[in-house]
């Protein structure tokens, strides 16, 4: 068998991880499980992404610092918000002028407009919050040949990873 007959090698795959302290964001939010609203409160949720992809001829998956922008771009648009998801079947939630009300059951919350991020989620858990991030990472990078996987951390070592 001659070089030409054999079959071409896969190209080498690679993955990129960023889990650095400075990339993440502070909010506020409340979660409704089976029902039960919990308490307002917040945190310092930290996110680590994951790129694989095919190694480029420069030796490269994807550059580092366009998934560092991607990223900090969906951080920044919820720092130091209020975190109320618009596609709850357990939440009313109403924008009148400069407030948006949130209802469930006996509360009632009015937050300034200004103050508050309405997502298009079913709940503010870690695993929406998620799938959201890496939903607004995926379209800030484009039809980028790579498959991403992202980590939400509310607490250390407690979060929730969505992936493509």
């Amino acid at each position: 068998m001659s070089e030409r007959d054999e079959p071409e090698a896969p190209p080498p795959q690679a993955t990129l991880e960023l889990a650095r302290a400075d990339i993440g964001f502070a909010a506020a939010h409340f979660s409704i499980v089976d029902g039960r609203a919990e308490r307002l409160h917040g945190h310092n949720y930290r996110v680590r992404l994951r790129a694989r992809g095919t190694l480029r001829r420069d030796g490269s998956v994807i550059d580092f610092g366009v998934l560092k922008t991607a990223l900090r771009i969906a951080c920044a648009e919820l720092d130091e918000h209020v975190l109320i998801p618009t596609a709850s079947h357990e939440l009313e939630v109403r924008e009148d002028g400069d407030e948006v009300t949130v209802r469930h059951e006996q509360r009632r919350y009015v937050f300034p407009r200004e103050d508050v991020r309405l997502l298009p989620i079913a709940n503010s858990t870690c695993e929406c919050l998620a799938t959201h991030i890496l939903s607004e990472v995926r379209t800030g990078l484009g039809a980028w040949p790579i498959h991403l996987e992202l980590y939400v951390e509310e607490s250390p070592g407690q979060g929730a990873a969505a992936a493509e």
